[in-house]
């Protein structure tokens, strides 16, 4: 039989208050900072970050479209299994940044904007409060959680950036739950063994995504990385699972 968490996890993927009752419960247990910086569609946006440390610095972030709720669940639970891997690095985390979308199961805010579109304006307030938060920041890595209704696979976007590159490690070990997407073009862009790799300038597209912002501003190392949303979610949330202890190892060499 599944576990009574996992049965929690299925039943409640879409419910904002619950989630934000484990991360609270979750900061207050390791001493990180959890603050809200935004308020969006009625819902308290928040921000959690890890006391400082000498440790590498990682950007960690999920839930910007509400309709991929393994990216949410993904990111508390590994958070939550790996405290004292946790309070050896830097961590700062936006666990869910388009809640009216998590608790309504869709991809855009309420006013219908994609918010990983949006990274080039300003009048989305959500998007700037966040972007002064990354404000002089810099990071190891920064890694985006994110789900594909069309995927048959994992597969993951990395922008070129520091080498020696990151991304056929996490695929391997995200493949040990999920398969590797087999589709060679994904969204228009060449895939090999579910990998799409870039140069990426801010003409690239006229509408920045968030990997964008975060490749420009605030690290060598921006990675996006996508479950099939088909799949069951306990699949989905160890493969992101799998990604980030990937991520936590290469980053502390």
């Amino acid at each position: 039989m599944p576990k009574q968490t996992e049965i929690a996890a299925h039943l409640r993927a879409h419910d904002y208050t619950w989630l934000v009752k484990r991360w609270r419960a979750l900061a207050k247990r390791e001493g990180w900072r959890m603050r809200k910086f935004a308020q969006a569609d009625g819902f308290p946006v928040y921000v959690i970050e890890s006391p400082a440390r000498s440790g590498p610095s990682l950007y960690l972030s999920a839930g910007i479209h509400g309709d991929e709720p393994a990216a949410t669940e993904g990111l508390i639970t590994w958070c939550e299994k790996r405290t004292r891997a946790l309070r050896k690095i830097n961590v700062l985390i936006f666990p869910c940044l388009n809640p009216w979308g998590l608790q309504h199961n869709d991809r855009h805010d309420g006013r219908g904007r994609d918010l990983n579109r949006g990274y080039h304006r300003q009048d989305i307030a959500v998007i700037a409060a966040q972007k002064k938060i990354l404000r002089g920041r810099n990071f190891d890595a920064a890694i985006m959680l994110h789900e594909d209704f069309d995927a048959h696979g994992v597969y993951l976007y990395e922008i070129k950036g520091d080498k020696p590159f990151w991304g056929e490690k996490l695929l391997a070990a995200a493949s040990h739950h999920l398969p590797i997407e087999p589709r060679k073009k994904i969204e228009g862009h060449a895939a090999r063994a579910g990998l799409i790799r870039r140069s990426v300038s801010r003409d690239t597209m006229p509408e920045h995504p968030e990997a964008f912002c975060l490749r420009f501003g605030q690290t060598g190392r921006s990675l996006t990385f996508e479950t099939p949303s088909e799949f069951s979610l306990t699949a989905r949330v160890r493969a992101q699972g799998a990604v980030l202890d990937e991520v936590l190892r290469l980053a502390r060499g």
